[in-house]
């Protein structure tokens, strides 16, 4: 029987709190409006230290950050952003349809937190809004800090694509613990409660089913930056990539990234993949710290 997206939403707001059971420190949540809908944002940290936005996954939410929360906030004000759109807890009333309005939103949610060139850092799907917001709007970010970002630089292989199909069809069982396997390969294991929330936001996005021109439902979908997109890139860039990485091929990537970004400090990180920052928290921590603060010892 098919649930209603009123219940989804609860049954997904249900087990996105119980999922901030496992946050280490101290929390608050706020909304920032914007043209695109309300923006749900866990900020943690003392206001007093340098801003770092963090972006998540695609169907991870801000959720994600739990196992690096602790080492991040203790340097840094942290702002962990629902991207709207995405199923989480933002509420869209307008999803962007292209990057350039994937920007404008993000520039709405740092003005609508009184904040002045943040630092951003973001994985997979944040990784692309990350340096896609610098191309845009360089003038309002500090440092970018990308963890393999979704593709931004390489294509994504078939079998992401076809991982992805069948887990938007078949959410629970074999299907997601195949899907959990091909992306962390048994290095690191979801706890319990961040499982129950990733098969109620599937099964979210599929109760909102909102029907959209095939060219614009492309548009937002991340994608290779062109040359001088990445040539004209302003800040300076963090890139981490996994060796154990699923979703293209990583040597390529770094390649490509270091080839064209003007300021760019590109690292492969042994023995992680896809799910780099849960993987291996206190090695990702230590390279966005010591790449913001670099005097830091």
């Amino acid at each position: 029987m098919k649930q209603s997206k009123e219940k989804c939403y609860q049954d997904y707001c249900d087990t996105y709190d119980a999922c901030l059971s496992l946050w280490p420190v101290p929390l608050k949540t706020i909304n920032v409006s914007t043209t695109y809908g309300e923006t749900h944002v866990i900020i943690s940290g003392s206001e007093n230290k340098p801003p770092l936005i963090l972006l998540h996954g695609l169907g991870f939410s801000s959720t994600m950050w739990y196992p690096n929360i602790e080492g991040l906030s203790a340097e840094f004000c942290t702002y962990c952003i629902d991207i709207i759109g995405d199923a989480n807890k933002s509420l869209s009333s307008r999803k962007p349809t292209d990057r350039s309005e994937y920007s404008e939103w993000l520039l709405e949610v740092i003005q609508g937190l009184h904040l002045e060139k943040p630092n951003i850092a973001g994985l997979s799907y944040g990784g692309f809004i990350s340096l896609n917001f610098a191309h845009h709007f360089p003038e309002y970010v500090n440092k970018v800090i990308l963890l393999c970002p979704a593709a931004t630089f390489k294509p994504f292989r078939l079998q992401f694509f076809l991982r992805i199909f069948s887990l938007l069809l078949f959410s629970k069982g074999k299907v997601l613990q195949k899907f959990m396997n091909w992306m962390f390969g048994g290095r690191y294991h979801l706890d319990p409660l961040f499982i129950q929330q990733f098969e109620a936001g599937i099964n979210l996005r599929r109760a909102l089913r909102i029907k959209r021109k095939k060219e614009k439902s492309r548009s937002s979908w991340p994608s290779v930056l062109p040359n001088d997109e990445l040539q004209g890139i302003k800040t300076s860039v963090l890139l981490l990539v996994g060796d154990k990485e699923a979703i293209y091929d990583p040597r390529k990537v770094l390649a490509r990234a270091t080839k064209y970004i003007p300021r760019i400090q590109a690292e492969l990180i042994p023995n992680v993949g896809h799910g780099m920052s849960m993987e291996q928290p206190e090695i990702i921590n230590t390279y966005i710290i010591n790449f913001l603060i670099p005097n830091l010892k």
